[in-house]
């Protein structure tokens, strides 16, 4: 039945029956049904009272339409009957009866009682065709299609300006999968009456997985024509919550508004509250989450609230927590229902806990699972590379960082520089004491020992010279690469107290580069470095000259170095 003419209908009973001015009292239960929330719908009708006897076998009606939706046909059929007894001049309580002789398959008593109630519309309306529109959905809902093609052409001969035929036509080409004639029909409806609610409804749970923006526009009509059509805000909730992450922070916030207007309603079911959870988690409202969560899991919930609960106390920095109820929520879940999320939030909560190797297992985990978009991955091979430098573990760390990369179409000169750095910090390690005073290494291992060195030499070269490469004008990259080679000049003064020079040339070029940006003496710690190095390189060659022009430069930035003087002063050259 549909709202504005059964509301004509309805008035026009009430008026025949006497029973003074009219008053719409079953309107948000109505609303309620539509959206699917019977449970609420159902408390709503239940607590109706002081309502006339037509108001009241509306009442009974929809009752009846809501235990027949459940599958519960003798209460269904009950209400049917009351709503009948109550006012026997309602034309609807007869069509619900005729519904359940239908499914009982004695088709002709169901005529006959449809007949009747096209008898008792006509009677009070001669052209409202909402009566036998609903004969023909009772049809259509039973596939009976020449039956309710027959119903709707009766219809139209009532009134072909009626919106609700176009909705029923619309259900039935539904129902035959035809969607976009479907949809043709609730436009059609929409054209005959601009207020007509349903229609909008239906297109825009049509157009919801299809084409959001499109189904957000017939609910935005909604909303205009009633603010407080809980329909509409059932399905903006719905809506949003399939957005894309792109549009999150303004999606899932309409979401949470428009879940807000009707889950205080009794009677909503529990998963209209477990979505307002995730809402709240989605709009960073963590510790709100966290208390709905809590009561959900008091009841009988869905396990996956269990994943949110653990995903919140993530955010909320309760690390140890958030690593325990997800272990837990992963032991006790069907690995099929394990998602990529659960196993990178689980890596992350180690990783603050400096469980570095258990993180580095479920970023693995994470990154086998499907439906990852190739910015995920991007994220877990760089966590992970972090991951294995914590634990001193540097070619694995060289290799995630080098399959983040692969992921990039064009990496920047920040992306080469981390890359840089870790061969670096890994190159370093073979210049430190400990490794230096290590007297117990065998030939082979020192061999071994060498060849890895030799490994990080390269990828920090090649990674150093990418970044010049992107960004010419900055020192990074000159620098680091003469860093990374000095790292070879003092392996080989350790091994042979000879220094070849290896990093001489790129400290030369570096030096260029710094003094072209050091107005402001930020490079001057960098400078001393560089020029450390080529003095002390000159010293040991004994070019008085080149050695004694380093030093002095030293002296220009730093006047009170002690060590710079020293080594003048052994060259016995003025300052």
């Amino acid at each position: 039945m549909k709202r504005n003419s059964r509301k004509i209908l309805l008035a026009a009973i009430l008026l025949s029956c006497v029973t003074g001015v009219f008053a719409d009292s079953n309107e948000r239960g109505i609303d309620l049904y539509r959206a699917g929330l019977h449970n609420a719908a159902k408390i709503f009708f239940v607590g109706q009272t002081n309502q006339s006897a037509t108001e009241q076998a509306e009442n009974y009606y929809y009752l009846g339409q809501i235990y027949y939706d459940l599958q519960q046909k003798d209460s269904a059929s009950y209400y049917y009957d009351k709503s009948v007894a109550t006012d026997p001049n309602y034309p609807f309580g007869y069509i619900g009866q005729g519904k359940i002789l239908l499914e009982g398959g004695n088709k002709k008593e169901a005529e006959n009682l449809f007949k009747k109630a096209n008898d008792f519309a006509k009677k009070i309306a001669k052209k409202d065709a909402s009566a036998q529109t609903t004969i023909a959905e009772v049809y259509i809902a039973a596939r009976l299609y020449p039956e309710a093609e027959e119903a709707l052409d009766k219809a139209r001969k009532i009134n072909k300006n009626y919106p609700g035929i176009y909705v029923a036509e619309g259900d039935m080409l539904a129902q035959e999968n035809k969607i976009g004639e479907a949809c043709a029909r609730y436009e059609n409806a929409t054209t005959f009456d601009r207020n007509y609610k349903v229609a909008y409804l239906k297109l825009a749970r049509v157009y919801k997985t299809i084409n959001q923006a499109q189904a957000s526009n017939y609910l935005n009509q909604l909303v205009e024509i009633d603010p407080n059509y809980i329909p509409a805000y059932a399905e903006i909730g719905d809506l949003y919550d399939l957005s894309s992450v792109d549009e999150m922070n303004v999606n899932y916030t309409k979401a949470l508004n428009a879940y807000e207007k009707f889950i205080s309603i009794p009677g909503v079911p529990q998963l209209y509250h477990e979505r307002h959870a995730r809402l709240l988690y989605f709009t960073e409202q963590y510790e709100q989450s966290l208390q709905e969560i809590g009561l959900l899991l008091k009841q009988k919930a869905n396990p996956v609230l269990y994943r949110l609960q653990a995903y919140n106390n993530f955010k909320l920095e309760n690390y140890a927590l958030s690593a325990e109820q997800l272990k837990n929520f992963l032991q006790t879940t069907p690995e099929a229902d394990h998602i990529y999320l659960d196993y990178l939030t689980l890596a992350r909560s180690l990783v603050k806990e400096k469980e570095y190797e258990q993180a580095i297992t479920c970023f693995t985990k994470a990154s086998e699972l499907k439906n990852i978009k190739p910015e995920v991955y991007k994220q877990i091979y760089k966590e992970t590379a972090s991951a294995y430098l914590a634990i001193d573990n540097y070619p694995e760390a060289i290799k995630m960082y080098e399959k983040f990369l692969a992921t990039e179409e064009s990496p920047s000169a920040v992306d080469y520089f981390a890359l840089g750095e870790y061969s670096y910090t890994a190159a370093v390690k073979y210049v430190s004491p400990e490794y230096l005073n290590n007297k117990q290494k065998t030939p082979e291992e020192q061999a071994m020992d060498s060849v890895q060195l030799n490994f990080y030499i390269e990828k920090g070269n090649y990674a150093f010279t990418e970044v010049i490469r992107l960004r010419p004008e900055s020192f990074l990259g000159y620098l680091y690469r003469a860093r990374i080679h000095s790292v070879l000049d003092a392996v080989e003064q350790a091994r042979t107290e000879k220094v070849k020079g290896i990093a001489l040339p790129y400290y030369e070029e570096a030096i260029g580069i710094m003094l072209t940006k050091n107005e402001d003496g930020a490079r001057n710690n960098d400078l001393l470095e560089a020029y450390r190095y080529l003095g002390s390189y000159y010293y040991v060659q004994k070019d008085k000259a080149k050695a004694g022009e380093y030093y002095k430069k030293i002296l220009e930035i730093d006047p009170a170095n002690a060590g710079a003087k020293a080594v003048l002063d052994d060259l016995k050259i003025k300052y």
